[in-house]
């Protein structure tokens, strides 16, 4: 145990001393804040201004009202163009003459810039309800939500109005509705679904983060000590077992103090910063489960994959061979990944259960249920049990392969000789 622990003291010490450990401590943060703050920052500060648009109709009366939907007070000339808000600022004319000349020179009109952009809106694209607005913005999505939400709110007004509702009716009755869901959390009402959803992405994406990086971490530390010699030396005073759980939970406490930094940067973020964010962002609560359970997971998830690593790390000799085979140990973390979004959404569907609880998916999917709807402690419970065992078949299995392949040099093993490895070393 005493030759365990200075290896664990000199794989920690010689990590958290390097530039590149503070660097990422800080600079992690730092992206996860802007991957916040900034999108909100930019949808607060949309680079609005004056559009002019001609509609072309030959329905005055809808065309009219199109335009009422579009517009907004006129601004003084002197003043910005562009809202509080940001929002586009819409001059709208209206032109009668459907005619094919008339479409030409309104493209010459578009082309030079006199106009922004036009919409055909004949009787007969009206009866199919397939409009054509012609711009050079086509990739600016609000200005076609606004003139397809102007376009529908008009044909309904125009038509509703055709049998006796008044304008103030009509208006009422196409007032929006907005639902907000909330979760129910212990018989009271909690986070918003997408404070939920915040806080279950950002926890799963730090999570698969740390995992990787620091399971690859252990990798490179076996390849570079094979490929300069170093473990032979090391091997005179230490066994091969003790020598790679050394190198496991001394990586793994790099990674676990890596993330006891980021949440103390969170917590501070949580009482300074909460106010910069979007309202998602401020309603996040985590809960002291969630934290417990995503350290649970994230160190139960490192000794999973950084086994597979050391594996790894053991039968190759070079980085380039490393990039061959490391595809078998990254490839279950990258499918949990991917099937996050269905076991977000529908956390309590038999596919959600039966994925969350096979043990290389477990650390993602189990964690996402964990946020979302907190599993059954049956389920929690079976769980734990079935990755503590898979943790322990596959430490064993590594160390078998490690106590052999670290020594070995020259090509990679082939399967017939990793059998002949374990046989070996059993």
């Amino acid at each position: 145990m005493h030759n365990v622990w200075l290896v664990i003291q000199r794989e920690y010490l010689e990590r958290v001393r390097t530039k590149s450990f503070v660097i990422l401590t800080l600079l992690m943060p730092a992206i996860m804040a802007g991957v916040i703050l900034i999108p909100t920052e930019l949808a607060q500060m949309k680079s609005g201004g004056i559009r002019r648009i001609v509609i072309v109709s030959s329905n005055p009366e809808l065309a009219a009202a199109v335009r009422q939907e579009l517009t907004v007070k006129p601004q003084k000339p002197e003043e910005a163009p562009r809202t509080e808000s940001g929002e586009n600022i819409y001059r709208v004319e209206i032109d009668a003459d459907v005619t094919d000349a008339e479409r030409e020179f309104l493209r010459q009109q578009v082309n030079k810039e006199a106009i922004d952009g036009f919409l055909w809106m004949t009787d007969d694209a009206i009866a199919r309800r397939q409009l054509t607005y012609s711009t050079k913005d086509v990739t600016n999505f609000d200005e076609s939500m606004a003139l397809r939400n102007a376009v529908r709110t008009a044909l309904i007004m125009t038509q509703l109005g055709q049998i006796g509702m008044s304008h103030e009716q009509v208006s009422s009755l196409l007032k929006p509705v907005t639902i907000d869901s909330v979760r129910i959390e212990k018989g009271k009402e909690g986070a918003s679904a997408a404070a939920v959803f915040v806080t279950a992405y950002v926890m799963v994406v730090l999570l698969y983060t740390v995992v990787l990086i620091y399971g690859v971490a252990v990798m490179r530390s076996i390849i570079d000590e094979k490929s300069s010699r170093i473990m032979e030396v090391l091997l005179a005073s230490v066994r091969a077992r003790d020598l790679m759980a050394g190198k496991i939970l001394g990586v793994g406490a790099v990674g676990l103090t890596q993330i006891v930094i980021w949440m103390a940067i969170a917590a501070g973020f949580a009482f300074f910063g909460r106010s910069m964010a979007g309202p998602a962002v401020q309603e996040v609560r985590l809960p002291l489960s969630s934290i417990v359970f995503f350290g649970v997971f994230f160190v139960l998830g490192y000794f999973l994959y950084s086994t597979m690593y050391a594996a790894v790390g053991a039968m190759v000799n070079t980085d380039q061979e490393a990039q061959q085979v490391q595809w078998f140990a990254m490839l279950p973390i990258i499918l949990a990944f991917v099937m996050l979004f269905p076991v977000l959404q529908h956390p309590t569907a038999p596919f959600a259960v039966w994925l969350s609880l096979v043990p290389f998916f477990a650390p993602i999917l189990m964690l996402v249920r964990v946020l979302v709807a907190q599993p059954p402690v049956w389920q929690l419970a079976l769980c734990l049990v079935l990755m503590v065992a898979t943790i322990y078949g596959l430490l064993l299995l590594t160390s078998r392969i490690y106590r052999v392949g670290i020594l070995m040099y020259g090509k990679r093993p082939t399967l017939p000789e990793l059998r002949r490895w374990l046989k070996y070393a059993g």
